[in-house]
């Protein structure tokens, strides 16, 4: 069974302009994940790696930048992602 998808997170994500973040979607979970490009900690690395170990697979890019997303935006992300 397909998980149920957290529409919020993914429309903040769409929403999000700060560049020093990156937002993938966890098609396993249905939650997004933040990788934090400035943190060069173990733990964010660790994350880091599994994202682009598993990227399109498990995780599929979330490009941010749109102040006004909303939830016609998530639906098209959504179509436009094949989900």
């Amino acid at each position: 069974m397909a998980p149920t998808y957290d529409r919020e997170q993914i429309r903040a994500a769409l929403a999000q302009n700060d560049p020093s973040l990156s937002m993938y979607f966890d098609l396993e979970t249905g939650t997004v994940v933040r990788i934090d490009e400035s943190d060069t900690s173990a733990a964010m690395e660790a994350l880091r790696n599994e994202v682009m170990d598993k990227y399109g697979d498990r995780y599929r890019y979330i490009a941010g930048g749109n102040s006004a997303a909303d939830d016609a935006a998530v639906t098209a992300w959504l179509e436009a992602e094949g989900l």
